[in-house]
């Protein structure tokens, strides 16, 4: 059950984007699909919008399955190991 909640959440945050460049377009239909994939997908298209779209969920899943919190934390104890604070 855990597992399909991940999958579903990593599935929000393409279909945000995309519904969040869809209104930025000013555009309704099919027409604001196309527009935000285009825009998404700069100098490759509506293909290259749907690459983004979908390299995000994929790392949207990948955050879900580590965890965020740990992630933070082992990125800022490198941080302050590598850039001790001074005293």
């Amino acid at each position: 059950m855990d597992e399909l909640v991940k999958k579903i959440a990593a599935l929000g945050l393409p279909g945000i984007i995309l519904v969040v460049t869809m209104a930025a377009t000013g555009l309704t239909g099919a027409a604001a699909i196309t527009a935000a994939l285009a825009f998404l997908g700069g100098p490759a298209g509506m293909l290259g919008g749907i690459a983004v779209l979908g390299l995000t969920g994929l790392i949207a899943d990948a955050l879900t399955k580590v965890g965020l919190e740990d992630l933070l934390r082992a990125k800022l104890t490198t941080f302050f190991y590598v850039h001790p604070m001074a005293e």
